[in-house]
């Protein structure tokens, strides 16, 4: 009589139990990579929406395509899903990608302005799409009479999560708050001015309490006047200096502010001195500010600028001054914190000569990226500055960035460039950028 059942009732089931095999199911692996090569070569989302609904075994695969194809990721009127005539091969779409969906585009082509294509998919009763979990950024672009704030209290709605929102359509401020986890809001103008009400700006101001990033530069002349600003997390602000003048000092006591762009309006220019807010900045802030730049068509320093300003600022590492037609050139090794300079920008400056150039980068021997003009764009001047930095000890590779030194060298001799071991042409000027009607700077 077996006195313990249970145990021997286990061990006569394990006897019948397939142990699993160690070895890998090479078929179905082939099978996946032989559907994924054929779905790759679909070009027609129709058709491929019409393959995953024929072969659901390989649903995953296909779902880890479309995520992808960064269009397939993107949601609003203008995008291809929209050509899905069949309804059923509509919402097998978006049944299965609606949770994917990272960015919201809306502009004026495709179907028609946001309005009707919100109206269109919320009538969708078989899809719940009024809500888009993953959509974080939105981008409100193309003609600015087309959307109003209406628009964006139902966008509220339909983006609760949203973290990023860029527009240049036609809208006052009103309704942004909506948008509780909003962590960068830009409004671009380029071709309009904007329509910003200080009402709601102020609001955003004091309000968005989680706001990182805030750009309301007007290309033309700002309408917008504020008197107070709480933003306990903004790093980044971009302003019309009329937006801002009168709370510079509540400006630079911003707890995480990293960077301020200010522009000035197309009806003032800034002579540094007749005015103070470029000073009051620099007074305010240089014990922190590692970088300046601006453009001197707007900004027009004085010569006398480097005995008060330039030594006066201890962490100063990147300087971008465009469009330099001072006489006297003053940025050289006597009036420049050299030994901590890592970016320098010659590319605006007309009046530099060699000799000036290669004492001041002799003298930067923490010089990691240098910007010329087309009169120092040769490689004449690139062996020249070979010379200089081999002689410092492990150093690291100069980046140096020219928008015209492609036009100067062979084909073979930019490739020699791009790798050298002392000295890297680049085409990208990125780190060069700076405020074309104004001037930034970025604090520590």
């Amino acid at each position: 009589m077996l006195q313990n059942t249970a145990f021997y009732k286990h061990a006569l089931e394990a006897q019948h139990k397939v142990l699993p095999t160690s070895e890998p199911n090479y078929i179905d692996n082939l099978h996946v990579i032989f559907f994924e090569q054929i779905f790759e070569r679909i070009d027609y989302l129709s058709d491929q929406v019409r393959m995953a609904r024929a072969y659901p075994q390989f649903l995953p695969q296909i779902l880890k395509i479309w995520e992808k194809r960064l269009h397939y990721r993107i949601v609003g009127p203008n995008t291809a899903f929209l050509g899905l005539l069949d309804i059923e091969d509509y919402v097998f779409f978006m049944d299965h990608m609606v949770d994917r969906f990272t960015e919201l585009h809306v502009h004026d082509d495709g179907i028609g302005s946001f309005a009707e294509f919100y109206d269109y998919i919320t009538h969708l009763c078989d899809i719940n799409i009024t809500r888009l979990p993953k959509v974080d950024t939105c981008i409100l672009a193309g003609n600015p009479d087309t959307m109003v704030d209406e628009d964006v209290r139902d966008l509220t709605v339909m983006l609760p999560n949203l973290k990023r929102l860029t527009t240049c359509m036609n809208l006052s401020g009103a309704y942004m708050r909506g948008f509780r986890k909003l962590e960068e809001l830009v409004f671009k103008s380029m071709y309009h001015s904007l329509p910003l009400d200080s009402r709601w700006i102020q609001d955003i101001c004091l309000g968005m309490s989680q706001l990182k990033v805030l750009d309301i530069t007007d290309s033309f002349d700002s309408g917008v006047r504020l008197h107070d600003i709480k933003l306990p997390q903004l790093e980044v602000l971009r302003i019309n200096l009329s937006s801002v003048e009168t709370i510079v000092s509540q400006v630079l006591q911003l707890p995480k502010l990293r960077k301020l762009a200010i522009r000035f309006d197309d009806s003032r220019q800034l002579h540094a001195d007749q005015e103070t807010i470029f000073q009051q900045i620099v007074v305010a802030k240089s014990e922190s500010i590692t970088r300046i730049a601006l453009n001197n068509e707007v900004v027009q320093l004085p010569s006398r600028w480097q005995q008060s300003l330039l030594l006066e600022l201890p962490k100063l590492r990147a300087l971008i001054c465009e469009n330099w037609y001072h006489n006297d050139f003053f940025l050289d090794r006597q009036h420049i914190p050299c030994a901590q300079m890592e970016i320098l920008s010659f590319s605006g400056w007309e009046i530099v000569r060699e000799y000036q150039l290669l004492e001041l980068v002799a003298e930067c021997s923490q010089l990691q990226q240098l910007a010329l003009n087309s009169y120092h764009s040769s490689m004449d001047k690139l062996n020249k500055l070979v010379s200089i930095r081999r002689q410092e000890k492990n150093p690291k590779p100069l980046q140096v960035f020219s928008d015209t030194m492609w036009t100067h060298l062979t084909p073979q001799e930019y490739q020699f460039w791009r790798n050298n071991k002392y000295v890297q042409v680049t085409c990208d000027g990125t780190d060069y950028d700076y405020q074309e009607d104004g001037f930034e700077f970025d604090f520590e």
